[in-house]
């Protein structure tokens, strides 16, 4: 029922604090497509709706800050910032390659 509509996340950066900076809230006008596109032309929304932005506070996953973000409706964000979440994933990454190479040595080579 979604149709074209995704989930949108506001670049918010945070000080020292973890505190947001601009944390007014944002409104979102978001159209709804649905179960009437067989009476209205797909293109056209069966009705719109608005949605706003409302604080989150989390504990950033990457740094272990305590942040207050302003967020539309969702899951609770895992990290921080965009910083944050590519440091996450090249640690997971390097564990995996690890754990990897671990196991291609201490497995014999049956090659020939």
């Amino acid at each position: 029922m979604s149709g074209g509509n995704y989930d949108v996340q506001l670049p918010v950066t945070g000080d020292e604090n973890g505190v947001a900076e601009g944390t007014a809230p944002q409104r979102r006008v978001v159209e709804i497509f649905g179960d009437l596109a067989d009476v209205l032309p797909y293109t056209q929304p069966v009705y719109c709706r608005t949605i706003g932005t409302r604080p989150v506070t989390f504990t950033c996953a990457g740094c272990t800050r305590t942040v207050t973000q302003q967020r539309f409706p969702g899951p609770t964000p895992r990290y921080c910032d965009d910083w944050c979440r590519v440091q996450a994933e090249r640690l997971r990454t390097r564990e995996r390659v690890r754990r990897h190479r671990a196991r291609q040595r201490a497995t014999p080579d049956d090659k020939g």
